[in-house]
C-alpha cells in the first residue's frame, strides 16, 4: 500500500500462459477460510481469469491495524491499481463479494481507480450511518460481527492469551455462549466484551446522529465518480440495509453515474434469499419452500457478466459471450415462486393501495385491515417494557417463520385483513404511515408485513429488523427532537421491500410493536442519552385510528389483469 503496508493473498491463475483480466475479492474474514470453500476462485481461474484473494490491512495474512472500513478506500485503490500493472494482467480489472467484501468495493470506486472495469458488490448498503444505525437505533449485532470474528486475529497479534487465537474456535465458543447477558448490558457505552480491540464500536456509540463523521463509509454522494456498472444483488430476507442498498445503488447508478456503460450494464437481482451465500441447491429458507426457481446459479450468471465487462467481444463469443442473459431487474415474486423481469425499479405499473388499520373493540391487540377507513374504536395501546423486548429468533440471518409465537405477546398490536377473494400481488416498497402516540419522551416503533395462510399459520414477508424508527429522529437523523407525552405524531415508516402474491383466500397481517431484539438496543424511553443511559422504563405506546387520524400500511399492488 501507498504507505508501506503489505497485504497478504492468495492468487489463482489459468493454466496457460498470456495475459489475463483480473478479479479481486478482499475480506477481513481470512482468505484461507474463503479458499477451503469457495469454487467461485478456481471456476474464473479455468475460464480466464487471474484472481486475487487479499485479506484487507490488520486482518490474518495482512500488516498493519485493522479498524473497520477506515481503511479501505485507499487501500482498495492502491490494491486495484498494483493488481492491473501485473504481468500476466490485461490491465482490466473486476471486483465482487459480499456483505464487507462488498462495502469494501463501493469504497474502492468512490477513489476512482482507473483500471477497475467491473464491480459486483452484493448485499451492502451505501450509506454507512444507515448502516450502523437503522431507523435511528444502533445496531446491535455488530457484538455478533467482532467478538466471533474479529477478537481472535486481534489477540493474536497482541500476543494476549486472555482467549483463543482461532476464529473457528472463537466463533464455536460464541455460538455455545450466554450472548443475552451482553445485548441486556447496560449502559451500552460501559460494555466490557470489546473494550480492549474494537474501540470503533465505542466511537459508533458516541455519533448516535448523522454527520461529515461518518463519511469514511458512505458512498451515497460519490456516484457521480463511478464510470464502471455494478452487478447488485440482495434479497428480501437479507438484512435491512441489503435491499435498500441494492435498489438505491440501481437507481444512482442508472441516473447519476459517470458514463454511458455504467448506466445501462449495471444489473439488479433480488431474490427470496437471506445474508448468505447463493446456490442452485439452495431452495429453502425458514420454513418456507420456494421452489427450485429460487435456486440460483450466481457464479455461472456472474462469470457471464464479468465476461461481458472485461473480456473482448470476440475472444468468448463462442463460449457464451455477448449481451448478458439477464434483465435489468430480477425479481423473485414469492407465493407464486416465479422469477419476473424488469427494467426498472420500483415497477410504475405498481398502484399505492393503502390498508387501514381499524380496531375490534377495546381491551384487545387484535384489529382489522381495511380498503375503507371507518373506525369503530379511536386507538390501539400496548405497554412496552424495554427490560423485556420482542426477541427475534431469526436474526442471526433472517428468514420467514411463522409469527404466531410473536403474536402472542402483549405488547404487539396485529391487524388482519378478511380473505382475499382474488390473488393480489405485491412488490417494491412497503410503508406504514401512522399515527402514534406515547406516554414516554422517546420511543421506538416497528411494522411486520406477513402473508396469513389459511391454515392459520403467518409468514414474515421480509426481514424482521427492516421497518423501525426511533422517535426522536423521526424528522430526520440529523437532529434529535424528543416527544411530548400523550401528543399525537404522524410518522412515516417505510424501508421494507419484498415481493409478493397473496393467494386467493389469503390474508394480510400486519404487526406493530416497539422493539426488535437483538436487532437494535431497546430503546429505554427515557428520552436521555441513550449509550450512557441504564435505566429502562415502560412506556404505553399507542396507535390511532380515526377519520382524521387515519393509521394505514400503503402497498405497491401490480395488477394482473
Amino acid at each position: 500500500m501507498r504507505d508501506g503496508v503489505r497485504l497478504g493473498a492468495i492468487v489463482y491463475r489459468p493454466e496457460q500462459g498470456g495475459k489475463f483480466p483480473a478479479l479481486l475479492y478482499r475480506t477481513p474474514y481470512g482468505i484461507d477460510n474463503y479458499d477451503e470453500y469457495a469454487e467461485f476462485p478456481l471456476n474464473a481461474a479455468k475460464q480466464g481469469y487471474a484472481v486475487f484473494l487479499a485479506d484487507v490491512r490488520g486482518r490474518l495474512r495482512s500488516e498493519g491495524e485493522f479498524e473497520a472500513y477506515r481503511n479501505e478506500k485507499k487501500d482498495g485503490y492502491d490494491l486495484i491499481e498494483w493488481v492491473a500493472q501485473q504481468s500476466y494482467c490485461t490491465g482490466k480489472v473486476g471486483t465482487y463479494g459480499g456483505s464487507y467484501p462488498g462495502i469494501v468495493q463501493w469504497q474502492a470506486m468512490a477513489e476512482a481507480p482507473p483500471h477497475l472495469v467491473a464491480a459486483a458488490p452484493e448485499m451492502t448498503p451505501i450509506d454507512s450511518h444507515h448502516f450502523i444505525y437503522y431507523g435511528g437505533a444502533f445496531s446491535h449485532p455488530w457484538i455478533d460481527w467482532f467478538v466471533p470474528y474479529i477478537l481472535s486475529d486481534k489477540r493474536k497479534r497482541a500476543n494476549d492469551h486472555s482467549g483463543t487465537w482461532d476464529n473457528v474456535q472463537a466463533i464455536a465458543e460464541w455460538d455455545k455462549s450466554d450472548k443475552k447477558q451482553w445485548y441486556n448490558y447496560r449502559p451500552l457505552i460501559d460494555l466490557p466484551l470489546l473494550k480492549e480491540y474494537a474501540p470503533e464500536y465505542y466511537q459508533w456509540l458516541k455519533h448516535p446522529d448523522l454527520s461529515s463523521w461518518w463519511d469514511f463509509v458512505n458512498m451515497e454522494n460519490d456516484f457521480s465518480k463511478f464510470r464502471n456498472p455494478v452487478f447488485l444483488e440482495s434479497g428480501w430476507y437479507d438484512a435491512a440495509y441489503g435491499p435498500q442498498g441494492a435498489t438505491d445503488a440501481f437507481n444512482k447508478m442508472r441516473k447519476a453515474s459517470a458514463t454511458s456503460l455504467s448506466k445501462e450494464e449495471t444489473l439488479l437481482i433480488l431474490g427470496p434469499w437471506n445474508h448468505t451465500s447463493l446456490n442452485t441447491r439452495k431452495t429453502t429458507f425458514g420454513e418456507i419452500k420456494f421452489g427450485a426457481n429460487a435456486g440460483l446459479d450466481y457464479d455461472a450468471a456472474l462469470l457471464q457478466w464479468f465476461d461481458n465487462q472485461l473480456k473482448d467481444q470476440a475472444t468468448h463469443a463462442g463460449q457464451g459471450g455477448g449481451k448478458d442473459p439477464l434483465p435489468p431487474v430480477s425479481i423473485f415474486t414469492m407465493g407464486e415462486n416465479k422469477w419476473h423481469a424488469e427494467n426498472e425499479w420500483p415497477l410504475s405499473r405498481a398502484v399505492p393501495t393503502s390498508f387501514y388499520l381499524q380496531s375490534t373493540g377495546p381491551e384487545k391487540n387484535t384489529g382489522v385491515l381495511t380498503t375503507t377507513n371507518y373506525p369503530k374504536e379511536k386507538s390501539m395501546s400496548y405497554v412496552f417494557d424495554p427490560a423485556n423486548p420482542f426477541w427475534d429468533r431469526s436474526y442471526e440471518k433472517s428468514y420467514p417463520y411463522d409469527q404466531r409465537e410473536n403474536e402472542a405477546r402483549r405488547d404487539v398490536l396485529v391487524y388482519t385483513s378478511a380473505p382475499l377473494e382474488n390473488d393480489l400481488e405485491v412488490t417494491g416498497e412497503i410503508v406504514a404511515d401512522l399515527f402514534v402516540s406515547s406516554s414516554a419522551k422517546d420511543t421506538d416503533f416497528s411494522f411486520t408485513l406477513c402473508d396469513l395462510y389459511p391454515d392459520g399459520k403467518s409468514i414474515n414477508l421480509h426481514g424482521l429488523d427492516a421497518g423501525y424508527l426511533r422517535m426522536r429522529y423521526r424528522h430526520g437523523f440529523e437532529k434529535q427532537e424528543l416527544m411530548k407525552p400523550g401528543e399525537i405524531y404522524n410518522i412515516r415508516i417505510g424501508q421494507v421491500f419484498t415481493s409478493n402474491l397473496f393467494m386467493k383466500g389469503h390474508r394480510l397481517q400486519v404487526y406493530i410493536t416497539s422493539s426488535k431484539a437483538p436487532h437494535y438496543d431497546p430503546n429505554p424511553n427515557t428520552g436521555t442519552e441513550i449509550a450512557t443511559e441504564k435505566n429502562l422504563m415502560p412506556a404505553t405506546n399507542t396507535i390511532h385510528h380515526t377519520k382524521k387520524e387515519a393509521s394505514r400500511i400503503i402497498l405497491p399492488v401490480i395488477s394482473r389483469n
